[in-house]
């Protein structure tokens, strides 16, 4: 099996894992560890803002543009970072259609900004696979020491974690919502590794 076939293989997993987990919590009252999780809501909230923040647009355009800067600096392929922010982009634009067909109700409870929309999926979550992973694994092909690539999977894995946690912690999303999105962001991530492979060896 090609390394194609295996993103393809790994994308079909995780989105077809995303339908199923929305199938069911968009059809039933929120589960037990829903519930529990919530107990962690208004945590550290200061720092889950700053996570969360760092999930949005205007935060994620800058990054996209150090980036870009920094790749052109140290004479990496600059398509790089473009297709990751356009892939950033089209990926929300795909979890707001998913968020309208399950559209499962958010928690009750808010400590930053009441946000629009429904539930499921977390964007957030998606944003932090499709954005941060995918500039992670990129980093990882670059000709780069061994130590700056475990520092940077280390630095991108923390900032996953905190920007899922922070949905939870200020009350905007629910676990499985988290799951959810973030089930979608590997799918995403996958499918464009496996799109991005067959169109460079082509």
């Amino acid at each position: 099996m090609t390394l194609e076939s295996r993103l393809w293989f790994v994308a079909a997993i995780a989105f077809a894992a995303f339908v199923a987990l929305g199938c069911i919590v968009s059809r039933v009252p929120p589960m037990r560890f829903d519930v529990e999780a919530s107990a962690t809501r208004g945590t550290a909230t200061q720092l889950a803002i700053v996570f969360t923040q760092s999930g949005r647009f205007w935060p994620l355009l800058a990054l996209a543009c150090l980036g870009a800067l920094i790749f052109a600096v140290a004479r990496w392929p600059i398509w790089i970072p473009l297709v990751i922010f356009v892939s950033q982009i089209a990926s929300q634009g795909a979890i707001e259609g998913a968020k309208r067909i399950f559209a499962r109700t958010r928690p009750d409870d808010w400590l930053f900004r009441h946000e629009l929309g429904y539930s499921y999926p977390s964007g957030h979550a998606c944003t932090s696979v499709v954005f941060f992973g995918a500039y992670a694994l990129a980093i990882c092909t670059l000709p780069i020491s061994r130590g700056w690539k475990v520092a940077v999977i280390a630095i991108a894995l923390f900032w996953i974690g905190g920007i899922d946690w922070s949905r939870i912690a200020l009350g905007a999303h629910y676990v499985t919502d988290v799951i959810g999105g973030t089930l979608f962001g590997i799918g995403w991530v996958c499918a464009v590794g496996a799109l991005m492979l067959r169109f460079t060896l082509r």
